[in-house]
């Protein structure tokens, strides 16, 4: 091999590497802005879509792939932030409290049960619909005490603990609206979330901060 043949194999060489650290580079940069994106909206997705990423950084890049991972990963930011502002403008939190049981696998002293719901200690004795919907249940019973039913898009909405209730059965309510108040002496109230014969979290929809 000749000095013309290596020179310019070498400029080939050098011009793929430039290439690929820019492609590189510009990825990185990406990243960085998804990372601050998605660290601040914390939720399953966002996590997914980190770990996806990383996944790619860690691969060998190439020039003509750069363009469609930034576009998928864009199309990701997008979904996450759209499902956010969907949840966000949707539903509201019932009270303004703190958790005391949270949803799932629940200990209590030797038994260990499923909690369906979540169990809120409120600082106020208001409590309010998250969502709209029309009330299909006012009742009582031995593990609910005083509880309201509302149906929602699919969904079935359940307030237990209550002590007063504001609305009966066939009202429809309002996103926000007071529906009824908990008992002063412990402030607690009992949530459920139903869609097609299975509880959700009720957490992931609404902020507790609200």
């Amino acid at each position: 091999m000749n000095k013309i043949t290596r020179k310019k194999i070498n400029l080939k060489r050098k011009e793929q590497f430039n290439r690929k650290l820019a492609v590189q580079v510009i990825f990185s940069i990406v990243l960085v802005a998804a990372v601050i994106v998605t660290k601040q909206l914390d939720s399953d997705k966002s996590r997914q879509l980190l770990n996806t990423a990383g996944e790619k950084m860690s691969d060998s890049v190439r020039p003509d792939e750069v363009g469609n991972s930034i576009h998928n990963f864009g199309i990701g930011i997008k979904n996450i932030m759209s499902f956010k502002s969907k949840d966000a403008s949707e539903y509201a939190a019932p009270v303004s409290g703190k958790v005391y049981l949270n949803y799932g696998l629940t200990k209590s002293g030797e038994t260990t049960y499923y909690n369906h719901g979540m169990d809120i200690v409120s600082n106020t004795k208001s409590l309010k619909s998250i969502s709209d919907g029309k009330v299909t249940q006012v009742g009582n019973n031995e593990k609910l005490s005083n509880y309201v039913v509302i149906e929602e898009d699919g969904k079935t909405i359940i307030y237990g603990k209550i002590k007063e209730t504001f609305i009966g059965e066939g009202d429809k309510v309002s996103k926000g609206e007071i529906i009824g108040a908990l008992n002063e002496e412990n402030m607690l109230l009992h949530i459920e979330v139903w869609e097609d014969g299975e509880s959700l979290n009720p957490a992931k929809l609404f902020d507790m901060n609200e």
